[in-house]
C-alpha cells in the first residue's frame, strides 16, 4: 500500500483562494492521504468552504501565527509523509504518486521539487528549478527555500523540533537549516507546486526588514561567519531599497502599479 501523505494547510482569511488549494489536494489521484486545515479564526468565507468538503480535518481558532498552526497540524497528522501547502498556493496534478515513490527508500527523509510562480495580476507564469539544498547553501543564500514543493518524513520533522512559533517570516528557512544538519534532501527535477503571487500576500517593505532580522538571528545562532552574514544582510537591504524605489516610482506615476507585487520571497501566511 502507498504511504499515507498528510497535507497541512495553515489558513487565515484566504477564502478567495483556499478552494483551489483544497481541490489541488483532493484531485491528486492518490487515495491514501489526509488534508488538515488549521485556520486562525477566519472571518471571510473560508469556513463555509471548509464545510463543503467532508474529507478535510479542520479547526478554526485564534492562534499565534503560521508556525503555531503548523505545529497544531503536525500533532493531528497520521501520515508517514507530510506536505505543507499554504491556503493561497496549490499543487500540480498527480504529484503525490511521484512523491511517495521517493520515500520508498527508507533513507530518504525529505524531498524538494520545483516551483511554478503564478502572477494573478498579469497572468504571467515563471518556472523555477529548486537550487540544491545543503546546510552551507542555505546559510549562504536563504532565498533558496522552496517550501511549497517540499515533502518530509514526519519523524524528521519531530526530530528537528518542528516549527518555531516565535518566527513570523522565516519559519520555513529556520526549519530547513535544522533539517539540513540532520539529512540532506533529495532534489527532484519535477514541477510539484504553484506559488501564487497576489496583492494580498505579505510583501510589504516592513516585512522585508523583519525577514532580514529573523534570518540574521538564525545565522548567528548557527555561528555562521560574519562575512556570510553581512552578505545576506546586504542582499536583503538591496531588496528593500529596490522596493522603496519602486514604491516611489509608482507614486510618481512612472511605473504601473500592476508590477508592485513582483516576487521578493517574503511571502508568509497571507492575511495575517
Amino acid at each position: 500500500m502507498s504511504p499515507k501523505i498528510s497535507i497541512i494547510t495553515p489558513s487565515f482569511n484566504q477564502g478567495a483562494y483556499i478552494e483551489q488549494t483544497i481541490r489541488s489536494v483532493l484531485t491528486q489521484n492518490y487515495e491514501n492521504f489526509e488534508h488538515i486545515v488549521v485556520d486562525g479564526g477566519s472571518t471571510d468565507q473560508t469556513i463555509d468552504i471548509l464545510r463543503k468538503y467532508p474529507h478535510i480535518i479542520w479547526v478554526s481558532e485564534e492562534d499565534r501565527g503560521q508556525a503555531d498552526a503548523l505545529n497544531k497540524g503536525i500533532k493531528m497528522a497520521t501520515g508517514e509523509i507530510v506536505g505543507w501547502i499554504n491556503s493561497d498556493d496549490y499543487y500540480e496534478p498527480d504529484v503525490f504518486e511521484s512523491v511517495s515513490g521517493f520515500f520508498k527508500d527508507s533513507e530518504t527523509m525529505w524531498v524538494v521539487g520545483n516551483l511554478k510562480y503564478v502572477f494573478d495580476l498579469t497572468d504571467e507564469i515563471v518556472f523555477d528549478k529548486s537550487p540544491v539544498v545543503t546546510f552551507d547553501s542555505l546559510v549562504n543564500n536563504p532565498d533558496i527555500v522552496r517550501q511549497q514543493a517540499t515533502f518530509f518524513r514526519k519523524k524528521i520533522l519531530i526530530r528537528a523540533g518542528r516549527w518555531n512559533p516565535e518566527l513570523f517570516m522565516v519559519m520555513d528557512f529556520d526549519l530547513w537549516v535544522r533539517l539540513a544538519k540532520i539529512s540532506q534532501p533529495n532534489m527532484v527535477d519535477e514541477n510539484w507546486a504553484c506559488f501564487r503571487m497576489h496583492a494580498e500576500q505579505k510583501t510589504s517593505l516592513d516585512n522585508i526588514l523583519r525577514q532580514s532580522r529573523e534570518i540574521i538571528d538564525i545565522l548567528k545562532r548557527e555561528q555562521v561567519p560574519e562575512r556570510a552574514i553581512w552578505k545576506v544582510y546586504s542582499k536583503k537591504r538591496w531588496y528593500w531599497l529596490k522596493g522603496c524605489t519602486k514604491e516611489f516610482l509608482i507614486y510618481l506615476g512612472l511605473v504601473n502599479p500592476i508590477y508592485k507585487h513582483r516576487p521578493m520571497r517574503v511571502k508568509s501566511r497571507s492575511g495575517q
